[in-house]
């Protein structure tokens, strides 16, 4: 057998988001006679820690923050024999990247994109900022991944990444655990309770943008007062959200689910499924969503949705924070069993690509040549 390539993953933590699913099913499902991978964590912690497998070392830096990683990230790569040094997270691309020019590695590097480059809220300042930094380093990197051909523009367009140095990522959503969880029967009260139940997944952050879902669900419960929110999901704004929710007079009628490592059962049993982000790389959930068969509505936000949907076929777009528009579609969608079925059906082949055995593929696949 010929030599295994080495390769270190590098990550924040192993969380509740959508990557840190993602970088465990790579790790659980990459070919163990082409290579050998290890992860190192700035702070090993997190909600999907546990599912490590055994035979990947894992790293703890210790780190505060993700600039502070840089050192003990050089230590770790400086006194290893890594071929491959490989982040799945864009903040830890770039010290990662530090470390590795510092620390003169010969090996190669793959850093990773997973989202627009620079969301709407940060200041000309910061941007102006990153994009100095990122396109610096990236420029240095072998690699540069994408989790969306949006992305990927982006990365040649913004930071002048060479287009041939680019790679689009398929993220290995769809596997066993995924199709078997679906499959699970969903005894919380709240299905039963409503006689239809709206689902959005993700976490509480201003991206996410609940607001206007929650504004467009007040809509639909204007016309129908048969029908609750079901969110999964836990996150910085929480409490803001359950505020809103009291303050329109939808307590009760909103169910604040919090994190579940089976999100696909809730996908597979709700009668629609609302993506409602201002931006994205790759929504990871609606991509779940889809392959367990949900009748889903998503924003046309930058990037991935219109990627997935094709509007009225598969699924419908909106615009971003159009609240009368997500309100509307939610309403046809309730009020049409066949129009319903047809998103059902056509939904999990639309994300067909995004099995584990094609996802793993396009991680490791540019690695060996």
């Amino acid at each position: 057998m010929s030599k295994r390539l080495k390769i270190l993953f590098v990550r924040p933590s192993l969380g509740y988001g959508g990557a840190d699913r993602v970088t465990v099913n790579l790790l659980q499902a990459f070919d163990r006679n082409k290579f050998q991978c290890d992860l190192a964590l700035m702070r090993a912690e997190g909600e999907f820690l546990g599912q490590t497998p055994d035979d990947v070392q894992l790293f703890d830096l210790k780190s505060k923050s993700l600039w502070a990683m840089w050192k003990p990230l050089k230590k770790l790569i400086s006194e290893s024999d890594y071929d491959v040094v490989y982040s799945t997270c864009g903040g830890a691309s770039m010290s990662m990247m530090l470390s590795a020019w510092l620390g003169r590695f010969k090996g190669v590097t793959v850093v990773s994109e997973r989202n627009i480059l620079f969301p709407p809220k940060k200041s000309k300042a910061k941007r102006r900022l990153m994009i100095l930094v990122k396109s610096f380093l990236y420029k240095k990197a072998t690699w540069v991944t994408a989790v969306s051909q949006g992305v990927a523009i982006e990365c040649k367009d913004i930071l002048h990444v060479k287009s041939e140095r680019i790679k689009v990522v398929y993220n290995p959503i769809v596997n066993k655990t995924l199709l078997e969880g679906a499959r699970e029967e969903v005894k919380h009260p709240f299905f039963s309770q409503y006689g239809e139940v709206i689902l959005a997944a993700g976490r509480f952050e201003w991206q996410k943008d609940y607001d206007t879902l929650l504004r467009a669900f007040k809509r639909v419960t204007q016309v129908t007062d048969n029908v609750g929110l079901f969110i999964l999901g836990k996150g910085p704004l929480e409490s803001y959200f359950r505020t809103v929710v009291s303050d329109m007079e939808l307590e009760g009628k909103v169910c604040f689910a919090g994190f579940d490592t089976n999100p696909f059962k809730y996908m597979a049993a709700a009668d629609v499924y609302v993506l409602s982000s201002r931006h994205e790389g790759m929504p990871g959930t609606l991509v779940q969503a889809m392959a367990c068969g949900a009748a889903c509505i998503a924003t046309d936000c930058p990037t991935g949705p219109n990627e997935l949907i094709i509007d009225g076929e598969n699924g419908y777009l909106v615009d971003v924070t159009d609240d009368s528009a997500m309100a509307e579609r939610i309403l046809k969608l309730l009020s049409n069993n066949d129009l319903k079925s047809k998103f059902r059906n056509a939904a999990p082949i639309a994300v067909e690509q995004y099995s584990e055995k094609n996802g793993v593929v396009s991680y490791f696949n540019f690695l060996e040549k």
